[in-house]
């Protein structure tokens, strides 16, 4: 099967893929492992969010102050079957 995604939707994937399979990724985890720019990132993940209702936490390290370290957390798939995603994401 040749199936042909946007741009935005193979970031969107790849983000959710690296999510699924990385423990306590950081922000720079998910640009090493996808190259996406690290703002385009977070529009991405806000994005993911919203379109699929995913749960994508933000979990702090160093206390509550802005600008923190941390690592992203998928808690909940939303709309997307976590076993199809899996299944099907190294086919695109």
């Amino acid at each position: 099967m040749n199936m042909r995604i946007s741009k935005d939707m193979k970031r969107k994937f790849d983000l959710i893929n690296v999510l699924s399979r990385t423990e306590k990724p950081s922000l720079h985890d998910l640009h090493r492992a996808t190259k996406i720019p690290e703002s385009t990132i977070k529009r991405q993940l806000a994005a993911i969010r919203t379109e699929f209702g995913m749960k994508i936490l933000f979990v702090r390290e160093t206390g509550g102050e802005r600008g923190a370290t941390g690592y992203y957390m998928l808690t909940d798939w939303g709309i997307i079957d976590r076993d199809e995603f899996i299944k099907h994401y190294m086919m695109l």
